[in-house]
């Protein structure tokens, strides 16, 4: 018992997985930190699974792995696993929730940067992998295609990342509308949105009434629904044809939305790639129209 405590601080809780790892890799032998690199890396999913194909897939044998979470003041793979779910479950609460369970890194500590980055890069490609490429393909020709108006919405969030893929959008094909944050006047755009219309919509944790409501409408009016959202069972992809989860767990109490926006810049690089020889004309003139406003004659 009193070593639990310690192991938790005088707060009382226990540190995250990968606080721990952080506080302890200055002692571990290089069999032992090749193991905490691959759990950080994929890091929750590989401390999820068997015992035995973590330590395969690590090059390390079962036992590093079991002095490993021995300097870790973790029992076993079961308590392992069983701290990774409690934080699987912190992350659904709010900054606020998340902020109380959380302990900060002391100060110095080397390793708080490489393993935020380290979560952020497997944010983006798991995101990635789990995106098939049929239905990537699918949504950037919808984008591509100017027969189809574009309308465009986000929450408090996820708005700026709206915005950046309108902005690339109107510029690649036009007829692209982001609805903005002032949602009373959403129903004002979305009066004619009809079966023609690309709708988009971004909404992740803590979700929005209203982006969801601006789904439901857009569907129910015959548009096709693009959600962009963290979770497979989000509301928002019950009324979407297609749906971009993306990965935003972060190693603090803020989630990273990068992922989300890594696959946006994809959209639209495969968006410009399908616009083909329009767009580079498009540009042309763009270019042309910026040439009168920036003449100082």
């Amino acid at each position: 018992m009193v070593r639990g405590r310690s192991a938790s601080g005088d707060s009382g809780r226990a540190p995250t997985v990968l606080q721990s790892i952080s506080m302890h890799r200055s002692s571990l032998t290089p069999g032992e930190d090749r193991a905490a690199t691959y759990l950080i890396c994929h890091y929750p999913a590989a401390g999820l699974g068997p015992m035995a194909r973590f330590a395969r897939s690590a090059s390390i044998s079962p036992q590093t792995v079991m002095r490993l979470l021995a300097k870790l003041d973790i029992a076993n793979w079961e308590q392992l696993q069983e701290r990774l779910r409690t934080e699987l479950a912190t992350e659904q609460s709010s900054p606020l929730g998340r902020w109380t369970a959380y302990r900060p890194r002391p100060v110095g500590s080397a390793d708080w940067l490489q393993d935020l980055g380290a979560r952020i890069a497997r944010n983006v490609t798991d995101t990635f992998a789990a995106l098939t490429p049929r239905d990537f393909e699918s949504m950037a020709a919808l984008l591509a295609d100017r027969k189809r108006p574009v309308v465009i919405a986000g929450g408090r969030f996820t708005q700026q990342i709206a915005v950046v893929l309108a902005r690339h959008l109107q510029i690649v094909r036009g007829g692209v509308q982001a609805l903005g944050t002032l949602s009373a006047a959403w129903p004002d755009r979305l009066i004619d949105v009809d079966k023609r219309t690309t709708a988009v919509a971004f909404d992740v944790r803590r979700y929005s009434p209203e982006t969801i409501r601006f789904a439901a409408a857009a569907a129910k009016q015959g548009a096709t629904v693009i959600a962009v959202t963290d979770d497979a069972k989000a509301p928002i992809t019950g009324y979407a044809t297609y749906s971009i989860v993306g990965r935003f767990q972060s190693v603090g109490i803020w989630d990273s939305i990068t992922a989300h926006l890594a696959i946006i810049e994809a959209l639209v690089a495969r968006v410009t790639e399908l616009s083909g020889d329009r767009t580079a004309d498009r540009l042309t003139r763009i270019d042309a129209i910026r040439a009168v406003f920036e003449d100082d004659t």
